[in-house]
């Protein structure tokens, strides 16, 4: 039976598994090891090499040096944000499927707020993925239009590159294997996240409907429909639990994931915006670096705007309790839930790096800070 995991993120887990960042049912040192020489030869080479092309490259065109910066700096960002799937991949794998592992099933009239979901979340990483893919290829075949044979991003080698068709031909293989690894695992990883927390606010959803009708039943004595409703009250609990819980552990395992593609992409917006100012308009160049800022605010996006999501609908359990008929519930049952109102008063919020919740008012604040470092940019 597919789960609902698989059924919202198949894609992205089989691009995980083929790219090391997803253990497999057993993990074995061969698999660990597979996975960290994945995760090093290609996710160093580009921005170790950058960074000292900065330092000791010789007549370095200023164009260029935007062209690369932001490069360079989105795959560093990328070091820090990949690397708890390499070094922790068995307990983010456990948190991946936390919601599947209930104590009892959504019932099947109340699936609908599930599959409303799942198809989000299949449809984003797909539409992502897709414009990840074809920026990857335009920005491979892009040195190749151009009349001096020159590599994808400007890097520090010991050597005379252009002498030997053989290792121009291979560094070029590496560095685009490196980007696309980065950015391929990222366009799996986004919508993974963002579509989790998305998933939660489903099932908060459900949670709601369920204590909005806990008594409706067509038991004929009052003594059974007391006891229906007292256990519909325990498992409204148990579900609720379970949500708090998988928040609990989600931000764990992702705040720090999320918080390095916060910083990194605080400069590489900047960057980018500053090569926009610089490139001619309705050029190759300038769609090319539009697609790239758009994906990159679309990344951001996709975390702030379903941490936006969670928090709302947490923030509604209250009215879900209260729009029901709770007068005609049982003392016990009233005493249950007035528990559960006052633990719903606190809403949740997820963080990033316990400083940044996610929220639509953290992507203003990213874009502010981004252009903050513009304008000093701008000014030297």
């Amino acid at each position: 039976m597919t789960t609902i995991i698989w059924q919202s993120f198949s894609i992205n887990i089989y691009i995980m598994r083929a790219f090391g960042l997803y253990p497999p049912e057993k993990p074995t040192r061969k698999s660990r090891l597979r996975s960290l020489l994945l995760y090093f030869a290609f996710t160093y080479p580009v921005p170790v090499l950058g960074i000292l092309n900065f330092i000791f490259g010789e007549e370095i065109d200023q164009m260029r040096i935007g062209d690369n910066g932001f490069l360079v700096a989105e795959t560093a960002c990328q070091i820090t944000k990949l690397m708890p799937f390499v070094m922790n991949g068995s307990r983010i794998k456990r948190c991946i499927h936390y919601l599947e592992d209930f104590s009892f099933e959504v019932k099947e009239d109340k699936e609908k707020f599930l599959e409303k979901w799942v198809k989000t979340c299949q449809r984003n990483s797909k539409v992502f993925l897709g414009s990840i893919i074809a920026g990857n290829v335009s920005w491979a075949v892009k040195p190749f239009l151009v009349q001096e044979r020159q590599l994808p991003v400007d890097v520090w080698l010991p050597f005379n590159l252009m002498e030997n068709n053989i290792v121009y031909f291979l560094v070029f293989a590496l560095l685009t294997l490196g980007v696309g690894y980065v950015s391929i695992a990222s366009a799996a990883i986004d919508p993974l996240i963002g579509g989790l927390c998305g998933l939660a606010s489903g099932h908060i959803q459900v949670l709601k409907n369920n204590l909005q009708y806990l008594n409706q039943c067509t038991a004929d004595s009052e003594s059974l429909k007391i006891f229906i409703t007292r256990r519909n009250v325990k498992d409204c609990i148990n579900h609720h639990n379970i949500i708090l819980n998988f928040v609990k552990e989600y931000e764990c395992c992702f705040s720090s994931i999320v918080f390095s593609q916060f910083a990194g992409s605080v400069v590489v917006v900047c960057f980018c915006c500053l090569q926009l100012g610089k490139i001619p308009p309705m050029t190759l160049n300038f769609f090319i670096m539009v697609s790239y800022l758009t994906i990159l605010l679309v990344q951001i996006y996709f975390y702030c705007y379903y941490g936006t999501i969670l928090y709302e609908e947490s923030n509604s359990i209250i009215n879900a309790v209260y729009m029901g008929n709770w007068y005609d519930y049982d003392a016990e049952s009233k005493r249950d839930l007035i528990l559960l109102m006052e633990r719903s008063q606190r809403p949740i919020v997820v963080t990033a790096g316990k400083i940044l919740d996610l929220s639509v008012t953290t992507f203003t604040t990213i874009l502010r800070r981004s252009y903050s470092l513009l304008a000093v940019l701008k000014n030297q």
